[in-house]
């Protein structure tokens, strides 16, 4: 690698990087940001502390007492729109008694980072600040300015974090040409390494819906029980079949995994969605990750009813998670349900409801990206991929700003459903194989455009 005058070595010492993502990881996984009440601040702190060492410079912005959040730069010539790295301080609660590790501890073998917060995001946030950390240290001079953004609220919404942030009068935030966030990991697929590039995400329309009963004694069955009324409609949902969808990011995702593998697919359009189709249920049928991305989903979380074992419930109430693909509005998706359901005497609440959001791929980050996984292993292929979850891109992506997530390491379905779950963990490889390819993608996106 070609060094410019008065730089230092652009050649990292991958074993003390090594440990101190190990190092900065864990530390971050035993400051407690479950969310809520969040508490966010301390882990900025952390960062922000970290991060001055490295000369580079740190400011925390709170939207409210503890809700923290960071913004980090390493300033560039201002020839290109800057980079961010985006990050969520954030993560889901854990019952440490479903856990056989300590969910908030310092808990690594010689494998694996254990803890909440491993892979979602705190293992990414660890790396973007290596990443930079490396760069800063080597005297590189960007042409764009690099931010790291660490986030709060990400969990809930993102009102006290990026949704407020983004709003605020911080330089570069809303002037970025691109951002690199969550959303997308890797696996493998009969021995080919898939790396994937989250460049969309599924809508969110999330609903309430309560139908009143005619309370009374229980050993008088009524007509009208709230609870069988409710379950009539989750009966009709659960029998409407939704219809497979190809978008535009699933069609080549399905495709570069299909030739890679010699997967023989049909000409002309209507043909290849056909093949395409053929191909998604045959070799990705029971990967929840992969069909979350063919549908429109429905799914029930939580049902009220009832305060006594003899009393009829006055009330029921269902709340729906409804994730939607690009194509498809709330309002719209709203109309279907209610068709499907039929029922008039169910009233249906928004609690929330987001848009679709998709980032085109044609751009010269996704062509680094694509190297620098190649560069990793030449037999590695990287896909668009469309995240079933929301993240903090979708506000990037309503201002017309390019963003990707991009998290470069191989993990197989098992570890993937350990987000959100129990025994969350990241293997020591996939921390420094992810910190490497980071590192090169951000060192080649700083200077090209």
């Amino acid at each position: 690698m070609n060094e410019k005058k008065g730089m230092k070595s652009m050649i990292p010492n991958w074993r003390q990087i090594r440990e101190e993502v190990v190092q900065v990881l864990t530390d971050l996984i035993r400051i407690n940001t479950s969310n809520p009440p969040g508490n966010e601040t301390r882990a900025a702190k952390y960062i922000k502390d970290f991060l001055e060492k490295e000369n580079i410079q740190a400011e925390i912005y709170e939207a409210a007492p503890a809700r923290g959040n960071l913004v980090a730069r390493i300033p560039g010539s201002g020839e290109l729109k800057p980079l961010i790295l985006l990050a969520h301080l954030d993560v889901v609660g854990a019952n440490a008694e479903h856990w056989s590790k300590e969910p908030f501890g310092n808990n690594i073998d010689d494998k694996y980072i254990w803890g909440r917060g491993a892979l979602d995001m705190k293992g990414m946030l660890a790396m973007e600040m290596l990443a930079l950390v490396i760069l800063k240290r080597s005297g590189f001079l960007p042409k764009r300015d690099l931010l790291l953004v660490a986030a709060a609220d990400e969990e809930a919404g993102g009102t006290m974090g990026m949704d407020w942030l983004i709003k605020q009068s911080i330089p570069g935030l809303r002037e970025a040409e691109f951002v690199i966030n969550e959303g997308g990991e890797g696996f493998i697929r009969d021995g080919i390494p898939v790396y994937s590039c989250q460049n969309g995400e599924k809508g969110v329309l999330w609903l309430k819906l309560s139908v009143k009963g005619t309370p009374g004694h229980a050993s008088m069955p009524s007509n009208d029980n709230s609870i069988i009324t409710i379950m009539n409609a989750l009966s009709r949902i659960k029998r409407h079949k939704m219809p497979l969808t190809l978008t535009e990011t699933t069609r080549i995702f399905l495709s570069e995994i299909a030739m890679a593998k010699g997967y023989n697919l049909s000409t002309g359009a209507k043909a290849r969605d056909l093949s395409l189709q053929i191909f998604a249920k045959r070799y990705f049928s029971d990967e929840r990750s992969v069909q979350a991305m063919l549908y429109n989903t429905v799914s029930p979380t939580i049902i009220k009813a009832g305060h006594k074992v003899n009393v009829l419930p006055e009330v029921c109430e269902l709340t729906l998670d409804c994730r939607l693909l690009p194509g498809e509005t709330p309002a719209g998706f709203l109309k279907k349900l209610t068709d499907i359901i039929n029922n008039p005497a169910i009233e249906m609440e928004i609690i929330s409801q987001a848009e679709p959001t998709v980032s085109p791929i044609e751009t010269e980050l996704y062509r680094i990206m694509k190297k620098a996984v190649q560069l990793e292993d030449d037999k590695a292929i990287l896909v668009p991929y469309l995240s079933p979850g929301g993240t903090d891109s979708r506000f990037f992506r309503k201002l017309g700003i390019t963003a990707y997530g991009f998290i470069p390491i191989i993990i197989d379905e098992s570890e993937l459903q350990r987000m959100h779950g129990i025994d969350e963990r990241i293997s020591l490889h996939n921390l420094e194989q992810g910190t490497r390819i980071l590192f090169e993608t951000v060192r080649e996106i700083a200077n090209a455009g």
